[in-house]
């Protein structure tokens, strides 16, 4: 009796060690990737490491599936160049635009010329961070004169619906670039962005959730996405500032899962052959 229990022990052993080998392997053979749902788009501002190496850059594109990427304003040409060798072409960009560089440094507007034509220009907090307006326009000037608007999109962002309100006729989108307390679970981000939607109408939208300040609350954020019929989604992934800091890919995982259970992107397993 004891033999054949030990016998039987034995083959259970090498049934289950087989099948965990199986399972291992499969799921190491497997390549998961994500892309945008027909209809939907996904922009990242992504980490400063992401300039190291075009094989980083390019995977925010061909792994997690962004298709649109913003390019911050200490970037130039070289890096505009740098950026569409992994993926993301002039129509797939958007350039950061901070506006006291104009009136402090002179050569801050050939820069934008050599840059050239981008699909849209994105300005942070410009009244919440007291920006002269009449910069803003010599900018517009500046744009039309050189056929770079109104061929680019403007965007916004602020911290307030009344401020967003201001600037309402000159942009095509305002956005809330602001985030919840962490204790709400990302439920009263929700709230501001369905407040700001009733507040400005149309023209609200692209909200940014954060890699950092809202790694626990992507379902809820995507859900309240959806319930507001957004079709563009932004990820901040820029902090942690410091060097090797960037977020790690499980996050990265979290954040494209949450976008496939509300219809923002699909997931593709394509496993080794």
């Amino acid at each position: 009796m004891v033999k054949f229990m030990l016998k039987n022990l034995h083959i259970l052993f090498l049934l289950i060690f087989s099948f965990c080998s199986c399972t291992i392997s499969a799921q190491a053979n497997s390549k998961i990737y994500y892309k945008v749902a027909e209809g939907k788009s996904a922009g990242i501002w992504p980490h400063n490491d992401r300039f190291l190496s075009i094989e980083r850059m390019t995977e925010l594109k061909k792994k997690w599936g962004f298709d649109y990427l913003l390019l911050a304003a200490i970037y130039d040409e070289k890096d505009k160049r740098f950026v569409k060798e992994a993926g993301f072409d002039s129509l797939h960009i958007a350039y950061q635009i901070y506006l006291p560089d104009i009136s402090a440094e002179k050569k801050y507007i050939d820069k934008l010329a050599r840059l050239g034509k981008v699909w849209a220009y994105f300005f942070d907090e410009p009244i919440s961070r007291d920006h002269n307006y009449l910069d803003f326009l010599n900018l517009i000037i500046f744009l039309s004169e050189n056929g770079l608007y109104p061929h680019a999109k403007f965007i916004v962002s602020e911290l307030d619906e009344k401020k967003g309100k201001k600037v309402l006729p000159l942009v095509d989108v305002v956005t809330y670039s602001g985030y919840g307390n962490s204790n709400k679970f990302g439920s009263d981000q929700a709230a501001t962005w369905s407040e700001w939607k009733n507040y400005l109408g149309d023209k609200f939208g692209m909200p940014w959730i954060s890699a950092q300040s809202d790694s626990n609350e992507y379902r809820t954020l995507f859900k309240a996405a959806k319930d507001l019929d957004f079709n563009f989604v932004w990820f901040y992934a820029l902090e942690p500032l410091p060097a090797n800091q960037e977020i790690n890919d499980s996050n990265y995982a979290k954040f494209c899962e949450a976008a496939v259970e509300f219809g923002f992107m699909v997931r593709i397993d394509q496993s080794d052959r």
